[in-house]
């Protein structure tokens, strides 16, 4: 392996495992727990950045596949924590596992609103380094989301 190609893979992570909890669920079933399916890539701007760009798909809690674009970024970092956020769309994409994404629940309110079925996800969290190539994720996704997820670091 180059040591180019080594060099820019440390500018990817694997997000996954992810558990969601709903504080305030509008209706009975909301809570996901470890069924959202989330799994995305994350890549840093460059090595030294604080920004990062997060592509991905999950199951969202009206049961429907939904992708996952956005932009992430680290606030402050102290030792093996730090404080970030993840500012995305998710919701409805051109291919056909996404198109359902907002038939259902909030999704569906935006839909009639735009003609686009999608949620803006704010996230804010902290982030704890186990060690170079795995961390752990835990924060609130607005309005009231409690989300935690391991981070697999190439």
């Amino acid at each position: 392996m180059s040591q180019a190609f080594a060099n820019d893979l440390d500018l990817y992570s694997l997000d996954t495992a992810s558990f969601a909890y709903h504080i305030y669920a509008p209706k009975e079933g909301d809570n996901q727990y470890f069924k959202n399916q989330l799994v995305a890539i994350e890549r840093k701007v460059h090595k030294n950045s604080d920004y990062s760009f997060f592509a991905g798909t999950f199951i969202n809690s009206e049961s429907n596949r939904c992708v996952l674009l956005g932009m992430g970024k680290n606030w402050v970092r102290r030792n093996q924590w730090s404080f970030e956020g993840l500012y995305a769309y998710a919701g409805e994409f051109v291919f056909t596992p996404f198109e359902r994404c907002g038939d259902d629940g909030f999704y569906q309110d935006i839909k009639r609103a735009t003609g686009i079925g999608f949620a803006p996800y704010i996230y804010h969290g902290v982030k704890y380094d186990v060690n170079s190539h795995v961390s752990v994720r835990s924060g609130i996704l607005l309005p009231g989301i409690v989300i935690m997820s391991l981070q697999l670091r190439f």
